[in-house]
């Protein structure tokens, strides 16, 4: 990992040597040893104030980075309960509720969890990959098979199994898909 160093300067050092005084080691013949050997400790302690200054700034954000990204093991633990949310609200609806007022209650305690749930994700700044109807992604969708369709165009996702998420832009779990190869031949 290659990373950015920032230089902290010395307003003094812009002006240039002044006469009199040693400025950078190797300079003029004439100045004294005592002063090359200042010189030398005051630039070692130039680059120590910038090692210093980089250290903080990438500790800063190596903080923040930690604090943004400290709930997604929880995260991905939570998902499958989602996903059985998801399945049990995809099973009711077709289901006809009108004959039983129990079971209707049942169904509205589920769809106001799920609702809950996904209110708790967004405050939290987790977004569903978008995938149905989506050109495929390698990036953020995993295909686990190819159908073909009349109706839906080759390298479109055709059908979503799982809902991929991410936090803060960072993909936590890729969606599971089938892609379309297009009209049959």
């Amino acid at each position: 990992m290659q990373e950015d160093f920032e230089a902290v300067i010395d307003p003094s050092d812009q002006e240039g040597p002044k006469a009199g005084t040693a400025g950078a080691p190797g300079q003029s013949e004439d100045a004294s040893p005592e002063a090359r050997e200042a010189a030398e400790w005051k630039d070692k302690y130039i680059r120590l104030l910038a090692d210093f200054d980089n250290n903080r700034k990438r500790t800063a954000r190596d903080l923040e980075e930690a604090r943004k990204f400290a709930n997604e093991s929880l995260l991905k633990a939570f998902l499958p309960v989602l996903d059985n949310l998801d399945r049990a609200l995809q099973h009711v609806e077709s289901r006809d509720m009108e004959q039983n007022a129990e079971y209707k209650a049942l169904v509205e305690g589920i769809r106001l969890t799920h609702k809950q749930f996904l209110e708790l994700l967004e405050k939290n700044h987790v977004t569903r990959v978008p995938a149905a109807g989506v050109p495929f992604d390698p990036e953020i969708h995993e295909a686990v098979g190819y159908t073909e369709s009349d109706s839906i165009p080759e390298g479109v996702v055709a059908d979503v199994y799982q809902e991929g998420y991410r936090i803060h832009n960072r993909l936590v779990r890729p969606s599971m898909v089938t892609v379309s190869k297009g009209k049959s031949a």
